[in-house]
């Protein structure tokens, strides 16, 4: 588990336009029951706001992925950037509950004025990880037919299958 969390009340005492700057590295980051960042580092600048904390954010580490071509297990560097507004919920001098905003969605800096980057940072890595990962640009994956990896041993297999749209075509190559 890590700790994303930042005691924000006395920067919430400050005026507007107010900032704050944090580094952080943390050992790893769940994404989801399966996927972890691992490690996590990154910078946030925090911005006063009339409603609560503007947070600017860069966060990268490494997930393990497995490639969509040869199946084979790598690490993928991942990049997340982000601008968003957290909201209080209590006010910070007299305690009382201030109103939620009208949007879905949104990121909250709890009844004790922590600040939690870590749900954002998740959200947005998870935003990041690509939908077809693949370990090289050059990866060969694996034969159709035998199975065999590419990238590690050629493969002997010939593959006869002809589209039925240019087998018009092969028949008049093989008039020659």
């Amino acid at each position: 588990m890590t700790d994303l969390r930042f005691n924000v009340a006395q920067f919430l005492r400050e005026h507007v336009g107010a900032r704050r700057q944090y580094d952080f590295d943390e050992p790893a980051l769940p994404l989801s029951d399966e996927l972890l960042l691992a490690p996590l580092r990154g910078h946030a600048k925090f911005t006063r706001t009339k409603n609560g904390v503007l947070v600017a954010a860069q966060a990268e580490g490494k997930v393990r992925q497995v490639c969509g071509r040869c199946l084979i297990e790598y690490d993928e560097q991942i990049r997340a950037e982000f601008e968003e507004e957290f909201f209080s919920t209590v006010h910070v001098t007299l305690g009382t509950p201030l109103p939620k905003p009208e949007e879905n969605d949104v990121f909250l800096i709890d009844e004790n004025h922590l600040l939690d980057l870590g749900e954002a940072i998740r959200e947005y890595a998870l935003l990041a990880l690509p939908i077809a990962p693949v370990c090289s640009d050059i990866c060969q994956g694996l034969c159709p037919l035998c199975g065999t990896n590419r990238n590690e041993n050629p493969c002997e297999c010939v593959d006869q299958t002809v589209d039925e749209r240019m087998a018009i075509l092969k028949r008049l190559l093989n008039q020659d």
